[in-house]
């Protein structure tokens, strides 16, 4: 199988992209404007060449053309013929929402997406992946036109024509990841790849993971105290009168539950107690919960007095690797070139120094797993991709076990279909497909669309014991949330309860439409061959 191959901009740690690493992919390059965070990635031996770890302004034509003359180098190289992934993660503090600017300098870093459109334009990948914040497609940039307008519209404007788009925001809790973390993402599949659509890339649902069951049974900690055998397990020390306001704090209390004479405060020229206000102090100084998933994890988790950062019985902090376990980031993810070498007893003066860079980078990263679950969707489809080109079969992947079954036009007529669909405020959605070809284009792409609701039910009808046997077999390989219930049935029942129903053996095609009132069930009749 040929080498699967990525470029990471916006970077940052590259905490996210260690997920390709650990799917085979090969760096190509990867962009970060700040050294101590390259050097992360470094550390983690992420490009093959030295040249690919490009540490420079995004924005900066010299950094464009460093990124170029890489691909230039693995084409002479390694006989690279297409760069397969690029991920881009632009800076979030400037988000806002539609029709709303803060300022000339926010409105400069969100145009920073528009340095990540350039290059996806120009390197033109078979995928592209944009994650950020919950807002990012509502937000105002400056496009490569020049005009402003939502960073939605710019994608779309420059992208569209060569990309199938779909975009969710989604909360990463519900995704296999156990803290809370709601942000959008944009997948494109280039249209060259008749077989793929983004809907079939998108992460995977899964049950929510509760605080007690990802680090639950980490040692406990008192105050300043140090695990004996991991240095990045270990309880940051605080001034000592802070813990008047914490140490009494139940589940999910914040100390402005106190007393007044205990709440958070500063003290006026005159020593008088001031009770600290604000805004925002509803999750400041407050403890997480056991039997809930994570509170979203922040850049500065290493103060009381930020969002969600009191341990749910400890009177401390979350410490490094409780924070990189929330972000499903692997024990094997090295911080520095000599992490091997770093015990409890040497790594004060290493932490003293780099503690709030590791802390921020959690805070700004993308989840390991996230990045994985992609990661490994979008292999299977190059793997697909190369048994079409060479024969040579790779065990276990979906696409290849049904290609016998469907088209290249119905898989984008399916995609076409779905896309249209609109579910408003749907908790639960109702499918009926009538045919093997139709479930096994359907099913992925329809689960991946309904994931954020609470139930999907997908009812097969009228298909053979070798039928069944057939799609229970692909269903093992699909890639379906939990939320996604499969039964069948030998004949229709009342086409009441369904919201989309799919008939096989008819040639007419009739598509719902988005944002249309619907009333009555929408049929997709399609042909089978």
């Amino acid at each position: 199988m040929k080498k699967k191959t990525y470029i990471s901009l916006f970077s940052c740690a590259g905490v996210g992209c260690y997920g390709f690493k650990m799917n085979g992919f090969e760096c190509i390059a990867t962009n970060e404007l700040l050294a101590p965070r390259m050097d992360v990635q470094k550390a983690n031996h992420k490009c093959k060449y030295e040249s690919g770890y490009i540490c420079g302004d995004a924005c900066s034509k010299v950094t464009h053309d460093r990124i170029y003359k890489e691909i230039d180098l693995w084409k002479e190289k390694e006989g690279l013929k297409q760069v397969d992934v690029v991920f881009a993660t632009p800076p979030c503090q400037g988000m806002s929402t539609a029709n709303y600017k803060k300022n000339d300098h926010e409105q400069i870093r969100n145009s920073l997406v528009v340095q990540a459109i350039k290059l996806i334009k120009g390197i033109h990948p078979k995928v592209f992946v944009f994650e950020n914040v919950r807002a990012f497609m509502k937000s105002i940039c400056t496009d490569i036109s020049g005009e402003d307008m939502t960073i939605k519209n710019s994608i779309f404007k420059n992208l569209a024509a060569d990309y199938n788009i779909y975009w969710k925001v989604i909360n990463f809790k519900d995704y296999g990841v156990p803290s809370s973390r709601p942000r959008t993402i944009v997948i494109g599949t280039s249209k060259q790849l008749a077989h793929i659509s983004p809907l079939l890339l998108f992460p995977t649902r899964h049950e929510e993971i509760l605080l007690k069951d990802s680090i639950g049974n980490f040692p406990r900690l008192k105050y300043c105290e140090k695990d004996a055998k991991d240095p990045f397990h270990f309880a940051r020390p605080f001034p000592e009168y802070m813990l008047d306001w914490i140490k009494d704090l139940k589940e999910g209390e914040t100390a402005f539950d106190n007393p007044d004479d205990r709440k958070p405060c500063t003290f006026d020229k005159d020593g008088n107690r001031v009770i600290n206000k604000g805004a925002y102090m509803g999750n400041k100084y407050r403890r997480l919960i056991w039997n809930r998933p994570g509170a979203c994890i922040a850049t500065r988790s290493d103060v009381m007095s930020s969002q969600d950062t009191i341990h749910p019985v400890d009177n401390r902090v979350l410490s490094i690797r409780e924070l990189m376990t929330l972000m499903t980031i692997p024990n094997s993810f090295k911080w520095t070139d000599h992490d091997d070498q770093l015990t409890v007893e040497n790594s004060d003066e290493y932490l003293k120094e780099n503690e709030g860079n590791i802390r921020r980078c959690i805070g700004e990263a993308v989840p390991t797993h996230i990045e994985f679950d992609i990661a490994e969707k979008i292999k299977k489809i190059l793997e697909y991709e190369d048994f079409i080109e060479t024969g040579e079969k790779a065990s276990g992947n979906y696409y290849i076990e049904t290609q016998a079954i469907w088209n290249e036009q119905t898989f984008q007529d399916a995609y076409n279909s779905i896309m249209s669909i609109d579910l408003g405020k749907k908790e639960t959605f109702n499918a009926s497909i009538s045919s093997l070809a139709m479930a096994v284009v359907y099913v992925p792409q329809l689960t991946a669309y309904c994931s954020n609701l609470k139930q999907l039910n997908i009812l097969l009808v009228g298909l053979s014991q070798e039928e069944k046997d057939r799609i229970k077999k692909l269903l093992k390989l699909m890639p379906l949330g939990y939320n996604a219930h499969i039964k069948y049935a030998a004949k229709q029942p009342s086409s009441k309860i369904f919201d989309l129903i799919i008939k096989g053996n008819a040639c007419k095609v009739k598509y719902p439409t988005r944002n249309a009132e619907i009333k009555e069930p929408q049929y997709v009749e399609s042909c089978l061959f």
